[in-house]
């Protein structure tokens, strides 16, 4: 039997229409814990597959097993998230009284529904003790669902999880590659699920551009913090939002180190320009938007730039400074810094001098380096 858990221990009033998504598996607890939407949400259809056809406009079949259909369409009764999102959703001809016929059946906290008409949460009756319990134990049955969402649930929560170390199984498609990268860096805690997936080996056989980083070793002068892995999973802990295009960022900032070679005296020559086509050659292989893949490869290009503005002639930096992303280069700049434990000094410098950059643009009176202008009071 399900108990429903009303928020703020009131009902919106009415019961949804009988062809609405109710918030499922991971989005329903997102919700519950009170984290940060994430661009790929699961949803249940309280009907069969060929009402969802003529329910949605855009609907495809990718062939998940967490999922019957997709669809970019926006989440009805007012759900508040992205409209742009990705809609993962599983169908089921009753919610309640009955039990959610759904694949995901991996941990029991992810039975939880949320239905968005009386603002409650639906959650079968055995499994609601669950949620708030500091350990999570999974069912072993399933390999592949065991794998994402064992995964998941290291980065965006703080169960502890045991007995779910598995071989990591072949054959996975490409968009549940990419579901599980966009769940786990939109977590708190990323560099709990890569670990996790190093050891099943599923980074060796998926993403070998992230396995690569084990075991490149850094100068301990410069990255008392270790080998290249070890530096982009701290980098993780420093961010203040998990946004994706920074976090991707952050993963991939440093993936040309492994192929770079010593030139000159420098370690990792170009390791900037390999490692934004790897950026790009990973990412494209993911299936990512090409407008993701683009801004990601700029900010691995450019992820040692903020370092050097503050010395620079502005004719070499303007255009860097005027690029929309700007700001979220720093943002990479300032995880990258304090992961390797040199503080911020840095960051601020590089800050102070692109505030007085925007201030100047801004002023008519003055050119984009500070100059006064005096053409006007002559004419």
């Amino acid at each position: 039997m399900y108990l429903e858990i009303m928020e703020n221990a009131a009902s919106a009033g009415g019961s949804p229409a009988s062809r609405d998504l109710y918030e499922a598996s991971f989005t329903a607890l997102d919700r519950y814990w009170g984290l940060r939407s994430c661009p790929v949400l699961f949803a249940a259809f309280p009907g069969e597959l060929g009402e969802a056809a003529a329910r949605f406009d855009r609907i495809e079949y990718a062939g998940l097993s967490y999922a019957d259909f997709s669809t970019d369409a926006p989440l009805p009764t007012g759900l508040e998230r992205d409209d742009a999102a990705i809609i993962r959703a599983v169908c089921a001809e009753t919610i309640a009284p009955g039990r959610l016929r759904t694949p995901r059946r991996s941990y029991p906290q992810l039975e939880l529904l949320y239905d968005p008409a009386r603002r409650a949460y639906k959650l079968d009756e055995e499994s609601y003790p669950y949620l708030r319990a500091s350990t999570a134990t999974p069912d072993t049955s399933a390999p592949e669902d065991l794998l994402f969402d064992t995964a998941v649930m290291l980065s965006r929560y703080r169960y502890a999880i045991s007995g779910a170390d598995a071989e990591a199984p072949a054959g996975l498609p490409v968009d549940y590659q990419r579901d599980l990268l966009v769940l786990i860096l939109t977590g708190n805690d990323p560099e709990r699920a890569f670990d996790y997936l190093d050891r099943t080996g599923f980074l060796d056989r998926y993403w070998p551009e992230i396995a690569g980083l084990r075991g490149v070793d850094h100068s301990k002068d410069f990255h008392p913090e270790g080998d290249v892995w070890r530096h982009t999973m701290e980098t993780f802990r420093y961010r203040k939002l998990p946004d994706l295009r920074l976090s991707l960022g952050l993963l991939l900032h440093d993936s040309g180190k492994p192929i770079a070679v010593e030139n000159e005296g420098r370690r990792f020559d170009r390791h900037s320009e390999l490692g934004a086509g790897q950026a790009r050659r990973f990412l494209d292989r993911l299936g990512f938007s090409r407008g993701i893949a683009d801004d990601v490869e700029f900010l691995v290009l450019r992820h040692m730039m903020p370092a050097v503005v503050t010395r620079l002639p502005l004719a070499r930096t303007r255009e860097l400074m005027e690029h929309p992303l700007f700001p979220v280069l720093l943002e990479l700049y300032r995880c990258d810094e304090l992961s390797a434990f040199r503080g911020p000094d840095g960051y601020y410098r590089a800050c102070a001098t692109y505030r007085q950059f925007l201030r100047n643009a801004k002023n008519p009176y003055r050119c984009a380096d500070g100059r006064k202008i005096f053409k006007q009071f002559l004419e």
